[in-house]
């Protein structure tokens, strides 16, 4: 039985940023096939193609501020199209309120990083998305 490679869909406007963290992934030895998106109209455009499961990304990692589009309103339409409840949703965003973190729960994010800042922590980042992917159960 062949198992097929995740998908992960990534979301953010800076290519720098998206470098960094396809590197991180890499490093850590998550072995997935990364899709870019750079900003929230393209972002729903790739989520909108892949509204069965089949094709569906098993994790996506967005990027809160985005052009076209905010992460927010992406992650609202993820919702309300019933995808957040059949993908793990990562967001990065600079700190947020705790009332900001349990607004992205409801929507069905499945964890909240801050947004790395250093190589360090992007490779942090890469292993805690890793760990993330291969959880069966939302923490």
């Amino acid at each position: 039985m062949v198992v097929a490679k995740q998908k992960l869909l990534l979301i953010d406007d800076s290519k720098e940023d998206r470098f960094l963290i396809k590197q991180a992934l890499a490093d850590c030895g998550l072995d997935c096939e990364v899709e870019e998106a750079w900003d929230g109209e393209e972002a729903e455009r790739r989520l909108s193609k892949c509204m069965n499961d089949d094709t569906l990304p098993h994790v996506v990692i967005l990027d809160l501020v985005l052009p076209k589009r905010s992460g927010m309103e992406v992650l609202e339409k993820l919702f309300s199209n019933g995808i957040a409840e059949r993908t793990r949703i990562i967001v990065l965003s600079s700190v947020l309120p705790e009332s900001e973190n349990l607004r992205l729960r409801k929507l069905g994010v499945w964890q909240v990083f801050e947004k790395p800042i250093d190589l360090n922590e992007f490779l942090a980042l890469g292993k805690r998305v890793k760990d993330v992917s291969l959880a069966d159960d939302r923490n």
